[in-house]
C-alpha cells in the first residue's frame, strides 16, 4: 500500500462524504441526470440503521473531512435531516458539514434549527433564478454560476475520450440511499458499485483491487481503461487532489469559522 513513508493517492482514505439520505427530488432540471431517469415513486430513507452503520465506519477512521448529505436527491424531504446532522456533529465533531439544496424547502426556520444542529454551510442553487433571504452561512448560486457535465455520458456525447487526470473517485465516498459505494458521483444510474457498506468494512471496499485499480488508471489519466463511464465523461473538475467546483467555497467558509 506505501513505499516508504509515501502513502499513494490511491492508497489513502477519502476527504469527502457524499450520502444520499433520501432518494428522491422535488425538481427535475434538464442538466440533471433527474430529468432523464425514471421518476421517483414516493420517499425512499436511508434507514436510522444503515446511517448509524455509516457513523460508526467514519468514527473508526477518524474521518474528518467534508460531508454532505445529497447524490440526485433534495435532502430538505427528510423533515427529520435535523436529527442526522445533530448525530454527526456528536459523533464526528471534526467533520464539516454542508447541505446542498435546492431551496425549495429552506425556510427561516428551518435554516436556523439546521444551523443550531451542525450544518456548518448552505449551498442554495437556485435552479429557477428565485431570490433567497441572506443569510450568514450561505451561497446561492443560479444556473448561469454551474460548470455542467455530462454525467458520464448520460446527458450528452463525447467525441473522444478525454486524457486529463481524474481524483473524484480518489478524494470521494460515494453513498446510495441503500448504502452502495459508487465509483463515482456523475454515476446517476449506478451501474459501477464498489461495495455495500451495510455488510462490508470500509476497508474491505475503499482498497479492494478494484477500487484503488480504478483510482489509479483516473489518476494517470486513463479514462478510457477505467470504465465506460470514465470514457464517456467530460468532468474536467477533479484535475488533481482535493480539486473540485466547491474547493474555494468550502476553504472560504472553514476559514470563517476559524478553522
Amino acid at each position: 500500500m506505501t513505499s516508504g513513508n509515501t502513502i499513494e493517492p490511491q492508497d489513502r482514505w477519502f476527504s469527502v462524504v457524499e450520502m444520499e439520505v433520501n432518494a428522491r427530488c422535488n425538481r427535475r432540471c434538464g442538466y440533471c441526470p433527474v430529468s432523464v431517469l425514471p421518476t421517483q415513486k414516493g420517499d425512499r430513507f436511508m434507514s436510522e440503521a444503515l446511517f448509524d452503520r455509516i457513523l460508526d465506519e467514519l468514527e473508526r477512521i477518524d474521518f474528518r473531512g467534508n460531508l454532505s448529505y445529497h447524490l440526485f436527491n433534495e435532502p430538505l424531504l427528510r423533515r427529520d435531516l435535523e436529527t442526522l446532522v445533530a448525530k454527526v456533529a456528536a459523533r464526528l465533531p471534526d467533520v464539516f458539514q454542508i447541505l446542498f439544496t435546492n431551496g425549495d424547502l429552506l425556510s427561516d426556520k428551518r435554516y436556523a434549527s439546521l444551523k443550531n444542529d451542525g450544518i456548518d454551510h448552505f449551498v442554495v442553487t437556485r435552479h429557477s433564478f428565485e431570490p433567497m433571504p441572506e443569510r450568514p452561512e450561505q451561497t446561492v448560486q443560479f444556473p448561469s454560476d454551474l460548470i455542467l457535465v455530462n454525467r458520464g455520458g448520460l446527458l450528452g456525447a463525447l467525441g473522444e475520450t478525454l486524457t486529463m487526470p481524474c481524483y473524484a473517485p480518489t478524494d470521494m465516498l460515494i453513498l446510495t440511499v441503500d448504502g452502495d459505494v459508487l465509483l463515482c458521483c456523475d454515476d446517476a444510474e449506478r451501474g459501477h458499485v464498489m461495495g455495500n457498506i451495510a455488510v462490508q468494512d470500509l476497508e474491505e471496499i475503499w482498497f479492494s483491487p478494484r477500487f484503488v485499480s480504478l483510482r489509479r488508471l483516473l489518476q494517470e489519466g486513463n479514462r478510457r481503461e477505467a470504465s465506460d463511464i470514465c470514457r464517456r465523461c467530460n468532468n474536467r473538475e477533479y484535475f488533481g487532489p482535493g480539486e473540485n467546483d466547491h474547493k474555494h467555497l468550502v476553504k472560504m467558509a472553514r476559514a470563517r469559522q476559524g478553522d
